[in-house]
């Protein structure tokens, strides 16, 4: 196994975990607000009493983190992901964590999820899912195909469908396994952009049509302004903020996350804090940009103890899990003709 490829991998896993223990004291705050109560976001912080995890201690994680963990472990066990696979697993980590009564659960996996319960069929449960729930825990899934977007995409795509069926929805979800693949197959910044767009614009034709604005017109948008505010960058998080937005559809926060991952040049120690003192869904934003930019730059280039704060505060192994999910890609590699270094 290439130290490269697992670098890059754990970094990832890492990416999720940090950005979303780092954005959870401050999700749904204003980025005014959060500039007037805690300056320059660059820690972990507790939440403040009345916020909506007020208890939870630093450095924890929320549903982005455990879903992306849950993914990954029916991917260990099954392989492949399907819809049934993909629906048992959220069903499990609903029962784990004692979902349905926790501040954690998004509106379209709690709607979706009760319908699986009452026996559903997966493919067709996140008929009303818009948000961004299915990208904020599709990494897994980019790691298992790096290398391959094409094969990354579709099953990011069947992933959400249980949950997340609307093509937005969908369409976040294949740009970050898109980028995520592409990224931790050793692609440059500009690949992984390539590839976010180019998933995106797949998963856009699928699914529940939206009526309205869509991910990869409004990723270019993202690209747009921070090519245009790419020498200040606090200019960029401003215009970023007000124009393209950091709310709970992924047309606002996917693209967002891929602005900010390319403001920062993939550095995640630059563009993790960036994201989490952006204000609105900023846990999820964070650990979106902290999947793209630790794909990129690997775990090596985000602060140790950062890291060591969130395995040591939830009980995650990023390095061990990554190095399982690079192994289930090589069985796949292998079962195709092709050796376990993608060769």
């Amino acid at each position: 196994m290439s130290s490269d490829l697992l670098g890059r991998a754990a970094g990832c896993l890492a990416g999720v975990a940090v950005g979303d223990a780092m954005g959870m004291p401050l999700e749904f705050l204003t980025r005014d607000e959060i500039r007037s109560r805690f300056g320059k976001v660059d820690r972990f912080l507790e939440p403040a009493p009345g916020h909506i995890h007020a208890g939870t201690p630093r450095g924890r994680v929320t549903d982005d983190t455990e879903q992306t963990w849950a993914l990954a472990a029916a991917l260990l066990t099954s392989g492949r992901i399907t819809p049934r696979v993909a629906a048992d697993a959220y069903l499990a980590w609903a029962d784990r964590v004692d979902a349905f009564r926790s501040s954690f659960l998004g509106p379209s996996s709690r709607g979706a999820l009760e319908r699986l319960r009452a026996g559903d069929d997966p493919a067709c449960t996140g008929d009303r899912g818009a948000t961004v729930g299915a990208a904020m825990r599709v990494a897994p899934i980019g790691i298992v195909n790096a290398g391959d977007t094409g094969a990354a995409v579709e099953e990011a795509r069947l992933s959400a469908l249980p949950t997340h069926g609307v093509n937005i929805a969908i369409a976040g979800a294949c740009a970050v396994a898109a980028g995520v693949a592409r990224a931790v197959a050793g692609g440059t910044l500009e690949d992984v952009v390539e590839a976010a767009v180019w998933g995106a614009e797949r998963g856009q034709r699928s699914g529940i049509q939206w009526a309205g604005a869509t991910v990869p017109a409004r990723l270019r948008l993202a690209l747009d302004i921070v090519r245009r505010h790419h020498g200040d960058p606090q200019k960029a998080e401003d215009v970023l903020y007000e124009t393209v937005g950091v709310g709970m559809y992924p047309t606002e926060l996917v693209a967002t996350a891929l602005g900010l991952v390319v403001l920062y040049d993939g550095k995640p120690g630059l563009a993790i804090p960036a994201a989490a003192g952006m204000g609105g869904d900023c846990d999820t934003l964070a650990a979106i940009v902290g999947a793209l930019s630790g794909a990129v730059s690997g775990v090596g280039a985000m602060p140790a103890e950062w890291v060591a704060t969130v395995e040591s505060a939830n009980g995650l192994e990023c390095e061990t899990l990554a190095a399982q999910l690079i192994a289930t890609r090589a069985d796949r590699l292998k079962a195709a003709g092709f050796r376990g270094d993608g060769s």
